[in-house]
């Protein structure tokens, strides 16, 4: 029974899950209305967003990289389907706008990255940058509104599903989706021996450019296809639209148990991760905290995070729910 509970704890996920128990559970106990069907839905609903990003972005930290300008990406993308949308296009043609968006960074980066051996901070920074100024001409002061949101994405934004909302509930099936993915596909499996050893990675064979080259695609694509995930939590888009997105995407990975440096992680702890932030920062708004100490505790809990992320790499040899990576 000990040896179970041992290797259970061992699991890089189940610290992060028991986290989101322990604060829902003092949560709720100083205010009952965090029980409610309502405040599942505020937390369900507030992390729909970051919690889609977060498990495109596992797809390069595994590998040791970060994408940075997944932000821009989805502001950029929920732009153009509000605007697309107005200009009486149809549905599909506004995705595919946003999903062209998406692929076109998402290359430009893997490129950059995969073949020119660029850091990947220095170009998804660069990119970030680049996004945010096209976004900014084209859009200028314009607001797109409520009325101009396609009816299929103000639907999922307005609804849920047996009390589920529908936004959270894209954010887990894409979660399944690529869990099973990085679980049972060699390809995406490289990804972890990219980020491990890469030099071994090498020497065995894997294309690594290739790999990281499509990692890099896939979450560009994710991150244009997102826009409609944005929109329908905001029915609104802006120049400033996923300002800072970025961040929070990042620190939700990391708290969840994907290690920044590399080969360790599952989207299932990146998702986990995003909702132990939403619900620490619920948590402490209910409980009167002011901001500033929102974002403080967030900082604390990062830091503890990639603290314990050291002190595992070091002392204890991980496993995760995939199995040991």
């Amino acid at each position: 029974m000990k040896n179970l509970i041992q290797k259970t704890l061992k699991v890089r996920e189940i610290p992060v899950f028991l986290g989101l128990l322990i604060v829902v559970l003092i949560t709720g106990t100083a205010n009952p209305a965090f029980f409610t069907l309502s405040g599942f839905q505020d937390i369900t609903l507030g992390v729909a967003v970051v919690a889609t990003l977060a498990v495109a972005q596992t797809l390069v930290i595994v590998m040791k990289h970060i994408d940075l300008s997944v932000g821009s990406t989805i502001g950029f993308s929920a732009y153009l389907i509000g605007d697309a949308s107005s200009k009486g296009h149809g549905f599909w043609y506004c995705m595919a706008l946003a999903l062209g968006l998406g692929l076109v960074v998402g290359a430009v980066n893997g490129y950059l990255v995969a073949y020119l051996k660029l850091p990947s901070l220095v170009v998804t920074l660069a990119t970030l940058y680049i996004v945010r100024g096209l976004f900014n001409e084209i859009a200028g002061g314009n607001t797109i509104t409520e009325d101009m949101v396609p009816k299929a994405i103000n639907f999922m934004g307005l609804n849920t599903f047996f009390g589920i909302p529908y936004l959270f509930l894209v954010a887990v099936i894409l979660m399944l989706v690529v869990g099973f993915i990085m679980k049972r596909l060699r390809p995406a499996r490289d990804l972890y021996a990219i980020g491990s050893n890469l030099a071994a990675a090498e020497l065995v064979g894997i294309p690594v450019a290739r790999r990281v080259f499509l990692a890099f695609l896939a979450t560009g694509a994710v991150s244009g296809l997102a826009g409609a995930v944005l929109l329908a939590r905001f029915n609104t888009a802006a120049a400033n639209s996923g300002n800072g997105l970025e961040l929070s995407v990042v620190a939700a990975c990391v708290v969840g148990g994907v290690a920044i440096a590399g080969g360790i992680g599952t989207v299932y702890g990146a998702v986990i991760g995003a909702v132990l932030l939403q619900a620490i920062t619920m948590a402490l708004g209910a409980l009167g905290v002011p901001q500033f100490w929102q974002l403080t505790v967030n900082g604390i809990l990062l830091i503890a995070a990639i603290s314990l992320d050291r002190y595992l790499s070091t002392r204890v040899k991980p496993t995760s729910i995939m199995g040991t990576n």
